[in-house]
């Protein structure tokens, strides 16, 4: 899964089943999956380990075991330190509609879908019913972990997982409903749209651009500020600078190369947007831990552990 552009391109699941399920369980390096966003809902089970997120900007430190709700179109970015344990289930609601009315269709789901009514953005042990929650997840995934070993060939037994997998998604929602968790619009706090529109069109062309040089003049241009406030803007709701965010992406990309490719790493600094070499392997490092051929052994190694 690409996780480091900002509208992502990526198909979660295929068009039979539309429905995805990643997993993050790494001692040997860290990641950081860059802001972006997308049209479908997200689950986030953070299951081990303390996580610095940011969702819509706002940044937050959490501990697991813990859940977040990640609603379509939500700028959202996370990190992944080495030795945490987590996993996400990505789906959109409309594989919960209802082809003909009745009152959960009316009330719930397509409420959910057009937005007017939210699960709450983190689900921790402070919730009494987060135990029932938690092993819905934790079937859910179970039950995609099979369905993802099934052969295409076997519809019968896909189908039936897939079918289970819908019923725990409706038990998940209606544990959050039995004990009045949905959040209507009217009473989510409203962020600024037009600020986070205008963030998601600089962080897609920092996506689409890495590879090539980019002047803080274009990003600026971008939302029609003068480069100087455009720093103060980037930084107050990134966390970080316009720079910082480029090399970090930058050295994802590398990072991805380096693992899935056999790319010179030469030619993987260069189409990072690195164009020196010495300055790469530095910044590499610095993010990393580790050299770029250091990392690519650790990768080559992790998988022939598989």
């Amino acid at each position: 899964m690409d996780l480091h552009s900002l509208k992502e391109n990526t198909t979660h699941g295929t068009v039979r089943f539309p429905l995805a399920h990643y997993e993050w369980n790494r001692t040997d390096f860290s990641w950081k999956v860059s802001p972006h966003w997308h049209e479908e809902m997200e689950l986030i089970y953070l299951k081990k380990g303390v996580f610095r997120t940011w969702i819509n900007t706002r940044e937050s430190l959490i501990e697991g075991p813990a859940i977040l709700c990640i609603h379509a179109g939500e700028l959202h970015s996370l990190e992944l330190p080495a030795g945490a344990v987590e996993s996400a289930v990505v789906f959109h609601l409309n594989i919960l509609s209802f082809e003909h009315y009745d009152s959960i269709q009316a009330k719930l789901i397509r409420p959910l879908m057009d937005g007017r009514l939210k699960m709450p953005p983190l689900l921790d042990e402070a919730f009494p019913f987060f135990p029932e929650i938690k092993d819905c997840y934790e079937q859910t995934e179970q039950k995609l972990r099979q369905m993802d070993g099934c052969p295409d060939t076997d519809e019968l037994s896909k189908n039936s997982l897939y079918l289970q997998i819908k019923a725990l998604l409706f038990n998940f929602l209606a544990v959050l409903y039995q004990n009045n968790c949905l959040i209507r619009a009217g009473e989510v706090k409203n962020e600024n749209e037009q600020q986070i529109q205008n963030l998601k069109k600089v962080l897609r062309y920092i996506g689409e651009n890495y590879g090539s040089p980019i002047r803080l003049e274009e990003l600026a241009g971008l939302v029609n500020l003068n480069p100087q406030y455009f720093c103060r803007y980037f930084k107050e709701n990134i966390g970080k600078t316009a720079t910082e965010y480029i090399n970090e992406i930058r050295i994802e990309k590398a990072a991805e190369a380096l693992a899935e490719t056999k790319d010179k790493i030469i030619t993987i600094a260069e189409n990072s947007g690195f164009e020196n070499m010495g300055y790469f392997i530095r910044r590499f490092k610095a993010e990393k831990g580790v050299t770029p051929s250091e990392y690519r052994k650790r990768c080559n190694n992790s998988d022939k552990s598989k």
